[in-house]
């Protein structure tokens, strides 16, 4: 929360030069991923997007707010299976569904992917924010 903290939609929605993608698009990109794995764990898997087009939904400044407040949910949602689903120890993948580099994965190796995924693009956020010079956030941070 802190990472995004601060942000008006105008700042979110910045591509600074060289950079693929502005923070609102990583956290439209993170919220598509962690509420898909949230769903396989929850749900069990129900197969992959064809494009990884798919996991970047377009965003504008307009969006910034709701997609704030959606990164948020997906996150508290995740942090809610880890510690109270009884499923987690259950198989991903479903019987005759093979993606190898799934097939050992259990549903709360999933939600483990969803964080790792998280944790990467919020790392990216951070840096976007020092070349804006948007960081640290109000609410504080370390910056060693």
């Amino acid at each position: 929360e802190v990472v995004l903290s601060g942000l008006t939609p105008e700042q979110a929605t910045i591509k600074p030069q060289g950079a693929p993608h502005s923070i609102a698009e990583i956290v439209a990109h993170i919220c598509f991923w962690q509420d898909y794995f949230n769903r396989a764990a929850r749900q069990g898997f129900r197969g992959l997007p064809r494009h990884a087009s798919e996991g970047w939904p377009p965003c504008s400044a307009d969006d910034w707010l709701e997609l704030h407040d959606r990164f948020l949910s997906v996150i508290r949602e995740s942090q809610e299976i880890a510690a109270d689903s009884p499923d987690l120890d259950l198989k991903l993948l479903p019987e005759g569904v093979e993606i190898p580099f799934l097939q050992r994965d259990t549903r709360g190796s999933g939600v483990l992917h969803g964080a790792i995924h998280s944790a990467h693009h919020l790392g990216q956020i951070v840096l976007l924010r020092q070349l804006l010079g948007l960081w640290p956030p109000a609410a504080g941070s370390m910056t060693w």
